[in-house]
């Protein structure tokens, strides 16, 4: 016999494969097909393909091919990898059935087979990892059952089909084996067949057509649910981690606030991209954003694996009513139908009260850690306050307490409404001049400036914050950096309001801050701010607007002096500096938005005395002090503080100082550390790598640059 027959001629029925496999392929395309739909009734426009191409490739090979960000929990990652590529090598034995051995047959010419050989070698080592890898999988669903994992039947099935394909398939093998003889590589199947061989070959040849059969049955199976499953992830993946967002984590979409056509943040399915909905359709329901989320942690509504859901959801909601395969043109225009178009009712339902509550809009803290734990790059943060956008701008709904900051900023240049006079008290008890560059200006010394210092409005309000402000400055003199302020024509940079929804507050400020900043020629030096939401906002969201600055973290800053030698620590036993363990808590705006990591434990190491002692979640695993998004201006009374949890598990470390390196940080790490019972007295303290640096100044600066700081 030749051809299929030559393979498959045991096989009863086995042109039966064919309607049966292809026809499930036909629906698989279908149902996509249908959902697609949904995508194309979108108003907002995605990403480009041909954008940054290499880029994305490369974004391909590490999160789907090799999915590195699954291993941050080992086990499970090793778990997912396994089934993932089994099931992608086994998948080469489920197409040499469908396509009527031609694999076999291609794959035999060279080398007389020895290759073919190989293959099922290798199917049969990675079936026996497959159905170890879905084992545990059982285990950790219905046994372990760690808290972020979803308790759906939804899961089970899928393990139950993915089982069931892999096990049937070596089954089949194993009976065969045992009735027809050996097969080349197969040594697993072979194994197994030892024992069977005493069975009589009609039961033999009954049991292995039933396997048989059954493989092919479940895989058409597991065809026609996958599009209804948390498990479409396995094909919608490759395009939502190609189409992921490229631009800097910590830049929010743009918004035209004088377009015609202009709508005002999310409120609708119609308002999200198409990217957004590939984001629902992808998410792999592994709870990961969830359990990382520090709102959801501290017991408060906000769930971003729900959220996400809850929009694909909707989309599937909205999609029901259509049809599989649409009718002709003529026959819709005829009979008066319309089921090419999804609901208008359903697309226009808001999203606000039906995918995500009302309160856990606000209690996001826009920390990132969602993102940044999700394996497939799905952006919960982006959509989180595009629905902001929306109830502030068009409907007015927020809470109250953030009434006052929007007023402040607008009027103020500044959240707390301080008067802009007072910008520069934090200089007062200085023994050096901090020069104003609109004073350098007017002298003509403007070429002095080696970098502009952006204060911000914490530094220059805030009395704590104050101190982190001198000590820098104090830094920089030591260093012999010519350094200039803004003073009262610097303004807040809009990254509370933008964060609160509240764009038009944003761009006001920030247009303001852009043409003072060009005005004195900023563009051409470096301009260096201890505050990462200032820095963020300047180095990846002004740009927007056609402002493009050279700005630098002081973190950073303070890294590259020490590394020239413009500053010099005390050695060991100088000055008496005393031995001291330190825990830094990292600035969810500087690790995870901007990866800067080393640079303010590089400052702390080049201290004498100073013992780093990490916390459990650090770098860009850190958990948020609860002051982002806006969150400093708004009341947290639901669940518990989120920075009470972060100074637990700071105090957890048994340090002595708490370091940070942004000021609302400094401010939440401060007030967490004063409640805590376990901190009575004020034993551990917050303080700023500034302040630690610049009382660890090594005592040969010259005389006249090395003075106190104002306490």
């Amino acid at each position: 016999m030749s051809g299929f027959e030559g393979i498959f001629g045991h096989v009863p029925g086995y042109l039966l494969v064919f309607p049966l496999f292809w026809g499930s392929v036909v629906f698989f395309a279908l149902v996509m097909a249908r959902h697609l739909r949904i995508f194309a009734a979108v108003r907002a426009a995605g990403p480009s393909p041909f954008a940054d191409v290499p880029r994305r490739v490369g974004g391909l090979v590490r999160y789907t091919l090799l999915q590195t960000k699954m291993f941050k929990d080992p086990r499970a990652g090793i778990m997912h990898f396994t089934i993932f590529w089994g099931f992608v090598l086994l998948t080469i034995g489920t197409a040499n059935v469908v396509t009527g051995g031609a694999i076999q047959a291609v794959i035999q010419v060279p080398a007389g087979g020895v290759l073919w050989t190989a293959v099922s070698a290798m199917q049969n080592t990675v079936a026996v990892l497959v159905l170890l890898a879905v084992g545990y999988a059982f285990v950790r669903r219905l046994v372990t059952r760690p808290r972020r994992l979803a308790f759906t039947r939804g899961a089970l099935i899928i393990l139950v089909l993915i089982g069931g394909v892999v096990a049937s398939e070596l089954l089949a093998q194993a009976f065969e084996a045992a009735r027809y003889g050996s097969i080349a590589g197969a040594f697993v199947a072979d194994a197994l067949a030892v024992p069977l061989a005493n069975l009589a070959p009609d039961v033999l040849y009954a049991v292995f057509t039933v396997l048989w059969w059954a493989h092919i049955a479940i895989v058409a199976i597991f065809l026609g649910y996958l599009p209804f499953s948390k498990h479409l992830h396995i094909a919608t993946a490759f395009f939502n981690v190609y189409f992921r967002k490229l631009a800097p984590r910590g830049e929010l979409p743009a918004m035209d606030l004088e377009a015609e056509d202009a709508t005002f943040g999310l409120r609708t399915l119609q308002d999200l991209g198409w990217k957004d909905l590939l984001d629902g359709f992808t998410c792999t329901e592994c709870g990961r954003c969830t359990a990382a989320c520090p709102a959801n942690m501290t017991g408060k509504p906000l769930n971003p694996r729900e959220m996400i859901m809850g929009l694909r959801h909707m989309a599937v909601d909205a999609e029901s009513g259509l049809d599989l395969i649409p009718n002709s043109p003529i026959l819709r225009a005829q009979a008066g139908l319309d089921d090419a178009t999804p609901s208008p009712t359903l697309l226009a339902t808001a999203i606000v009260d039906e995918a995500i509550p009302f309160d856990a809009v606000w209690d996001c803290v826009t920390c990132g850690a969602c993102v940044e734990a999700c394996p497939v790059l799905i952006e919960h943060v982006d959509k989180i306050v595009g629905f902001r956008r929306n109830l502030v701008l068009e409907d007015s709904r927020f809470p109250s307490e953030l009434t006052g900051a929007f007023r402040n900023m607008e009027t103020a240049g500044n959240p707390w409404g301080q008067p802009r006079a007072t910008r520069t008290d934090w200089t007062k008890g200085l023994n050096f001049e901090v020069p104003t560059v609109a004073e350098l200006a007017a002298a003509g010394r403007l070429a002095e400036v080696e970098v502009l210092y952006w204060v911000g409005c914490a530094a220059a309000f805030d009395e704590r914050n104050r101190k982190v402000a001198r000590a820098f400055a104090r830094c920089l003199n030591a260093a012999g950096v010519s350094f200039a302020i803004l003073g009262q024509e610097e303004s807040c940079t809009g990254d509370p309001a933008r964060r609160m929804g509240n764009e038009y507050v944003y761009q006001i400020l920030a247009t303001g801050n852009i043409e003072t900043l060009n005005r004195y020629g900023m563009a051409e030096r470096t301009i260096v701010t201890a505050c990462p939401h200032c820095f963020n906002s300047i180095a990846n969201e002004y740009g927007q607007l056609g402002g493009t600055f050279q700005i630098v973290h002081h973190s950073v800053y303070l890294q590259g002096l020490l590394a020239s030698g413009r500053l010099r620590t005390a050695d060991a036993d100088a000055d008496g500096n005393p031995a001291r363990s330190v825990t830094f808590h990292d600035s969810c705006y500087m690790a995870r938005y901007n990866n800067v990591v080393a640079a303010p434990r590089d400052v702390l190491g080049s201290m004498a005395g100073i013992e780093l002692r990490e916390m459990e979640r650090n770098g860009k695993g850190s958990f948020c002090c609860g002051a982002g998004g806006g969150r400093m201006w708004m009341e947290e009374t639901r669940g518990t503080r989120i920075n009470a949890e972060r100074t637990r598990q700071a105090l957890a470390t048994g340090a002595e100082v708490v370091a940070t390196n942004c000021p609302f940080c400094m401010t939440m790490m401060k007030d967490g550390l004063a409640e805590a019972e376990s901190n009575a007295g004020g034993v551990v303290s917050a303080a700023d790598i500034a302040e630690l640096l610049a009382d660890s100044l090594a005592p040969a600066i010259p005389a006249g640059r090395q003075l106190p700081v104002l306490q």
